[in-house]
């Protein structure tokens, strides 16, 4: 497998989103992406990693020692349960979804783009699709097409995110999709990505080149990690609600509100 091309695409990729900025956000947590991101960002800028979490979360005990044992900058931004609702509300609005899992996942990353301090934040979409990061693909006799399919519909979402980040003054970079990036994961054959031994292969073994900790670390699902998704069923849970009719009230209710 050609992880060395791979980085030197990415590198190229990233080195063009960060142009001149001197400082960038990263929205970390962790994981082989957003660490091989934060690795490559940091030869061309100054970076500092921000994960969004919920106390008493998986990320919010583990990110700082990830990060430390990759000399990485890291804040930790709390999310507060009581201000959860606003914020499940905000993003659902922006997905114009109310899907739990893409709500879940989503409000993390919205409070990086909204409280970081750098004009530009460096996200890793795209790396599960592209490099075959789900564990659904695993159970395809060929899961190309899903990835497709996935990579299609999250790149519609990151739009409306990029209109979010526009809005403040900033601005989203993505450098697993941008560039020479897409047309090379494309190409990269299917058993480079994915096998009885593991997922996103070529990436991993990309990090590992880099000296990534984090190399074999398995893939964990932000919206749960993050404790988004259980706060939500808590919460909908407590009003006698299922998630779905609970999301609906909740977005309804903040789109009335003054």
């Amino acid at each position: 497998m050609d992880s060395q091309k791979l980085l030197e695409l990415l590198r190229k990729s990233t080195k063009e989103i960060i142009g001149g900025e001197a400082a960038v956000a990263v929205a970390y947590s962790g994981g082989v992406d957003s660490s091989i991101i934060a690795r490559i960002a940091s030869e061309s800028s100054k970076v500092v990693c921000y994960a969004g979490a919920m106390p008493g979360s998986y990320d919010a005990r583990n990110v700082k020692v990830f990060a430390a044992r990759e000399n990485l900058n890291i804040t930790t931004l709390t999310i507060d349960r009581d201000e959860l609702a606003k914020a499940v509300a905000r993003a659902s609005v922006v997905l114009g979804s109310h899907d739990p899992v893409k709500i879940a996942y989503t409000v993390p990353v919205m409070l990086v783009i909204e409280r970081s301090k750098e004009p530009l934040v460096l996200i890793g979409n795209g790396a599960d699709e592209l490099f075959a990061g789900y564990a659904k693909y695993a159970s395809l006799d060929d899961p190309n097409r899903m990835m497709e399919d996935d990579l299609r519909k999250m790149l519609e979402e990151v739009k409306r995110l990029d209109v979010l980040a526009a809005s403040i003054g900033k601005r989203l970079g993505y450098p697993f999709v941008s560039g020479e990036m897409l047309s090379f994961a494309r190409e990269t054959p299917l058993s480079d990505k994915i096998s009885s031994s593991g997922r996103k292969l070529i990436l991993r073994d990309a990090a590992k080149l880099l000296g990534l900790e984090s190399h074999p670390r398995p893939k964990k699902a932000a919206q749960y990690s993050s404790g988004v998704m259980r706060e939500m069923e808590r919460l909908a849970k407590s009003e006698g609600l299922s998630l779905r009719a609970w999301l609906e009230r909740t977005t309804s209710d903040e789109e009335r509100s003054p």
